[in-house]
């Protein structure tokens, strides 16, 4: 009966050791990447807001009060300036006093431009324009979802999600029956900064718990879509029925488009509608159904040029699990469905989310001090590691926005595969000096 008991007790602490390890390592690793992810996350929810303010206050740029939105002569006048536009995209203002953008890509010899006019939808006057690659909402987007790294970015992202949900799964194995036996919340303070930074590391990882995991689950999801080649399913592609050239030269009644669609899909808030330039000879108008939580604009209503006749509709309501499983997980990863009081509430947890990376960090290094025979203070070492990663990322978004997105991708690009690089060898270094009892280098 003892040997059993002794053989479980010992079998409970190997397993113990097995969980901490994973909790360890995946939070060393990956603990960088998350934090970041969490930052970035935390001012991205806030990007319509965010533009908002650039708009009003860098280009004067709003709409005067009007009953209906009158924009078509604007659009007619931006299509005969850029006549060999690649595409054309139309989107509405959300509310009262927003402006409206009509986004066209232009190309010049093998470039291309993505250029956002902003118009007065009351006055059908264009106020202004920017490059929309080189916006601040564009780097808040772009490093949030692929690290201004392209597809492998987004992959890269994915991954970092996984590591999120073991971390976020084996941090409560390892200290849900711990915070069971002390009072809660309990802070053992004047004991040292190590026991300090582990108890708030505790506390706040317990208790952002569910809100670590649905974004660490959601963000998992988005950022590996293309690696495992998950389709999207509202995708169409109507038949072409003219040349390219003389579909986008085909003029568009905006007023009777929104008209008709109102009439067959009465329930659709339109965001923006887009104007075909693939010989299709349609228009689709997406949008919002209030009081459902789904990714924007994901419903939609494809209209022929010609006729105005409904050739396409996508209603998420009507659809399977699947289509609904599919698009309510980027709502939940950004929090775009219950207002300003939402958004405030996850850019706080995320913020929560980007303290435990970084106290984890604190308490690793303190723990590790003296078996890595470690000179510099824990704190001091933390602190410069994350003075670092904000300053590439301010960097990166100075780049972009003064220089030009294609910049500050390389950029990024050279930063994370040199990271990720850098990673990979001090594992092995690692590996190779504990299998081959190699002496460790002094750090600091």
């Amino acid at each position: 009966m003892d040997n059993t008991r002794t053989k479980s007790v010992k079998t409970n602490k190997g397993e113990g050791k097995l969980i901490w390890k994973i909790h360890h390592w995946s939070g060393f690793y990956t603990g960088i990447v998350i934090a970041v992810l969490c930052i970035t996350g935390s001012v991205a929810v806030f990007i319509p807001e965010i533009d908002y303010i650039i708009q009003r206050m860098h280009y004067s740029a709003a709409s005067s009060p009007a009953k209906k939105w009158h924009f078509d002569q604007s659009v007619v006048s931006l299509t005969h300036q850029y006549p060999d536009y690649q595409s054309l995209r139309i989107e509405f203002p959300e509310k009262p006093g927003y402006a409206g953008i009509v986004h066209l890509t232009v190309k010049a010899n093998t470039a291309e431009d993505r250029f956002a006019f902003f118009v007065d939808m009351g006055k059908d006057k264009i106020l202004g324009r920017r490059n929309h690659q080189n916006s601040i909402a564009n780097y808040l987007r772009q490093i949030h979802v692929r690290l201004y790294e392209g597809n492998w970015g987004r992959y890269f992202v994915g991954f970092g999600g996984v590591a999120f949900v073991i971390v976020t799964i084996t941090g409560l194995m390892i200290y849900g029956n711990f915070m069971k036996r002390q009072q809660y919340p309990q802070i053992r303070n004047g004991k040292g900064l190590r026991l300090v930074m582990a108890d708030w590391h505790k506390l706040l990882g317990i208790s952002s718990l569910a809100f670590n995991l649905m974004i660490a689950l959601t963000g998992a999801w988005l950022g590996l879509q293309g690696w495992f080649k998950v389709k999207n399913p509202s995708q169409y592609q109507a038949a072409a029925v003219m040349s390219g050239e003389a579909d986008a030269q085909t003029t568009v009644n905006w007023e009777e488009v929104l008209g008709t669609t109102a009439r067959y899909f009465p329930d659709l808030v339109p965001l923006s509608a887009v104007s075909s330039t693939d010989g299709s000879g349609t228009v689709t108008i997406s949008g919002n159904i209030k009081g459902l939580i789904y990714e924007r604009a994901i419903n939609r209503l494809t209209l022929s040029k010609f006729g105005l006749q409904p050739v396409f509709k996508y209603d998420i309501r009507e659809k399977p699990f699947w289509h609904k499983f599919f698009f309510v997980q980027e709502a939940l990863h950004f929090g775009d469905y219950g207002g300003l009081g939402l958004k405030i509430t996850y850019a706080l947890l995320g913020l929560v989310s980007a303290f435990l990376s970084i106290s984890g960090f604190v308490v690793y290094f303190y723990r590790t001090a003296k078996k890595s025979n470690r000179k510099s203070a824990p704190l001091k070492i933390t602190f410069i590691y994350s003075v670092i990663i904000l300053l590439v990322l301010v960097i990166a978004a100075l780049v972009s926005t003064l220089i030009g997105y294609s910049t500050a991708a390389l950029m990024m690009a050279v930063v994370i595969d040199g990271g990720l690089v850098g990673i990979v060898l001090y594992g092995l270094i690692r590996f190779l000096r504990r299998k081959f009892c190699l002496p460790k280098p002094v750090i600091g």
